[in-house]
């Protein structure tokens, strides 16, 4: 049993090797575009983010120190968040391999430009004894997490600028309404998938009159994922709900990360207000998910600078966002190469040692 049981762990791995292997081939086109569109909006606005870049090179050390510090915060929290959905199936998970595995699927996040974070996260969670259809739906339910959190703390920062009547808001109430609107929609629609099966159940029966041929396996493969995720939540819900609201908790402490970098930034220079700053970061991730980009860059730069430049300067706002996008997507990478290289190499010697 115990041979079997391993030999079916190695096969799990290396299916999750090769579909990582998979999502990575896959990613030349999205690196064509996006270091395509990188380049182009780097030549356009070429001006403007010298004049960003000329803010940055003024800051003081301590505030790029901060920053750095808030990056790898954030995916320690996100390595909680791991090792408290972990620990309810794997007992002898430990935090520290939460956090390890939190750094590592940044890393192929990032250089997947998000498409294989997921599996890599599968991988992770697998090679640490989560079997794969479990690790696809505790992701899965992770996710579903993260954006509600988005969505209540964008809420919650719109509707404080909203009565505040702040400046940076005015003059957007249609967008604005549209964005939230469609933004409620799409989360209430994940909660439904999520904790009501009669809701998926619902949409797989039209699926299934609808589909045929390639797609009805694709239908098929969907259906056990969402099967596995709705399992892993109303386990989660039903028999842990403190870990539930935990989550939400890290959530929202991991978003503060992200959200504080802008005000250390402006801060600098700037007699800019704490809440006012963290409200216009929080309601533009918000607003940026509804915006349809390669990997979701740009559109979070976009909304950003749309609310913030209402208050600060071009450049200013500028220095803010690209250090923001520093924190989330360019800081990570480091110490996410370092232990997947790690994995690599552990992995490489377990193959080299003979059997006994």
């Amino acid at each position: 049993m115990g041979v079997q049981r391993y030999a079916r762990r190695d096969e799990s791995i290396k299916g999750a090797e090769f579909a990582l292997k998979q999502e990575k081939k896959k990613s030349w086109l999205k690196y064509v575009l996006v270091f395509g569109l990188i380049f182009f909006a780097c030549w356009y606005e070429r001006n403007f983010l010298a004049q960003a870049a000329e803010k940055i090179r003024k800051l003081p050390n301590w505030t790029i120190f901060i920053i750095i510090v808030l990056s790898l915060t954030y995916l320690v929290w996100e390595g909680t968040i791991i090792w408290l959905l972990m620990r309810q199936s794997v007992k002898h998970y430990s935090w520290m391999q939460g956090v390890r595995c939190s750094f590592v699927c940044s890393f192929f996040r990032t250089t997947t430009l998000g498409s294989g974070g997921g599996v890599a996260q599968m991988y992770e969670m697998n090679r640490d004894g989560l079997p794969l259809a479990r690790g696809a739906g505790l992701s899965m339910v992770q996710y579903i997490f993260h954006k509600v959190s988005i969505t209540l703390y964008g809420l919650i920062g719109f509707l404080c600028l909203l009565f505040a009547k702040d400046e940076s808001v005015s003059g957007y109430t249609a967008f604005l309404a549209a964005g939230i609107g469609l933004t409620a929609l799409i989360t209430a629609v994940l909660l439904l998938v999520t904790a009501c099966p009669p809701f998926s159940n619902w949409g797989f029966l039209i699926a299934e009159r609808l589909c045929h041929g390639k797609w009805q396996d694709k239908r098929d493969k969907m259906k056990a994922q969402i099967d596995s995720m709705q399992e892993e939540s109303l386990r989660l819900l039903k028999h842990s709900p403190r870990t539930a609201g935990g989550i939400f908790l890290c959530d929202f402490a991991k978003l503060t990360c992200w959200y504080l970098v802008p005000w250390f930034v402006l801060s600098a220079d700037l007699p800019v207000s704490l809440w006012e700053i963290v409200c216009i970061t929080a309601a533009a991730q918000m607003l940026a998910g509804v915006i349809p980009t390669p990997a979701g860059l740009g559109s979070l730069e976009f909304v950003f600078l749309m609310f913030s430049t209402k208050i600060v300067g071009a450049a200013e706002a500028g220095a803010a966002m690209i250090l923001l996008r520093c924190a989330v997507n360019i800081i990570p990478l480091v110490p996410g190469a370092l232990l997947a290289l790690t994995d690599r190499r552990k992995k490489k010697g377990s193959r080299e040692c003979p059997v006994e």
